[in-house]
C-alpha cells in the first residue's frame, strides 16, 4: 500500500474516531506535539482537543467529506480536506461547511498528525 493510501485510511479512522469521541483512538493517531489551529484562531493541544471529547464538549452527529487532497513528501503528508460537519461544540450545536489541512509525519514508523488548521467556508 502507497502512502497516500496509507494516509487516507488513516483520515477515514480518524473521522470516525470524531464521530464516536474515541479518545483512544485520537490519542494513537495524533502526536504529542500537535498544535491545532481552529477555525477562531485559538491554539489547541493534543491534550486539550482529547479532554473537549473525554468531557462531552464535542459531540459530532455526522462529517461528510466533499473533497481531498494529499501530497505526500517523503516522511511528511499534507492533506488538505472539505467538510461539512455537524455537531455540538461547547453547548452550542452547529452545522458548517470546514476546510482542514493536516500535517502528518512518521514518527517511529507511525503517522501522527502534528499539526492541523480548520477554517470555516462562509457561503
Amino acid at each position: 500500500m502507497d502512502t497516500n493510501q496509507q494516509i487516507k485510511l488513516l483520515e477515514n479512522r480518524l473521522i470516525e474516531a470524531m464521530k464516536a469521541s474515541d479518545v483512544a483512538t485520537l490519542d494513537a493517531l495524533i502526536s504529542d506535539e500537535l498544535i491545532f489551529t481552529g477555525h477562531y484562531g485559538a491554539l489547541f493541544s493534543k491534550e486539550a482537543d482529547i479532554d473537549a471529547h473525554r468531557e462531552g464538549n464535542i459531540t459530532i452527529y455526522d462529517i461528510v467529506v466533499s473533497e481531498q487532497q494529499i501530497k505526500a513528501y517523503d516522511d511528511v503528508v499534507i492533506v488538505s480536506v472539505k467538510k461539512e460537519i455537524s455537531g455540538s461544540f461547547f453547548g452550542d450545536t452547529e452545522v458548517g461547511l470546514y476546510r482542514f489541512t493536516r500535517v502528518w509525519k512518521q514518527l517511529g514508523g507511525e503517522w501522527k498528525i502534528i499539526a492541523a488548521h480548520s477554517t470555516q467556508i462562509v457561503r
